[in-house]
C-alpha cells in the first residue's frame, strides 16, 4: 500500500489493521508487516523514504495495486533501532554487495522482528532485506 509522507503513526497502524480483516487474518500479530523504500533512494541516501508499507498474507493472491515481493536472492541484514544505526546498516550493505559483484534492485523491505517481545522502541530488532541480482563477469 502507497503511504504519504505525512501519514501519522496511528493511521498507518489503522490502515495495516483494516488490511489484516480484509485478507481474513485473526489480528494483526498473525501477519507480518513493515516497510519499504526504493533502491533509488536508499543510493540517494534517503534512508527515510519510506514510500510504501507491506502486509505479508497467508495465500498470495494477484490483484491490481497489490504487491508481490519478487523471488530470488537477497541480501539480509539486521539493525537494532536508531536512525544512525540504520544508515550504518544500509552501507555496510552497499560495501558488501559492491564486493561480492551484487546489484541491489527494487526495494528494501524493512520489518521489526521482535515486535511482539518489546515494550521499548530502542529495543526493536530490524531485518532488512533487498533483491540483489549478479552483476556479469
Amino acid at each position: 500500500m502507497d503511504v504519504s509522507q505525512d501519514t501519522s503513526f496511528d493511521k498507518l497502524v489503522e490502515l495495516i489493521t483494516d488490511e489484516t480483516k480484509k485478507y481474513q487474518l485473526r489480528r494483526l500479530h498473525d501477519a507480518s508487516y513493515g516497510t519499504m523504500i526504493s533502491v533509488e533512494s536508499l543510493y540517494n541516501r534517503n534512508f527515510e523514504d519510506y514510500s510504501k508499507m507491506f502486509i505479508e498474507i497467508p495465500f498470495p493472491i494477484k490483484k491490481a495495486g497489490l504487491h508481490i515481493q519478487p523471488a530470488g536472492e537477497y541480501v539480509r541484514a539486521f539493525y537494532r533501532e536508531s536512525d544512525e544505526n540504520a544508515v550504518l546498516c544500509y552501507q555496510k550493505i552497499f560495501d558488501y554487495a559492491a564486493k561480492h559483484g551484487f546489484t541491489l534492485s527494487g526495494f528494501s523491505y524493512e520489518v521489526i522482528i521482535n515486535d511482539n517481545v518489546i515494550d521499548r522502541m530502542e529495543d526493536a530488532l530490524v531485518q532488512i532485506e533487498i533483491p540483489v541480482k549478479q552483476n556479469p563477469g
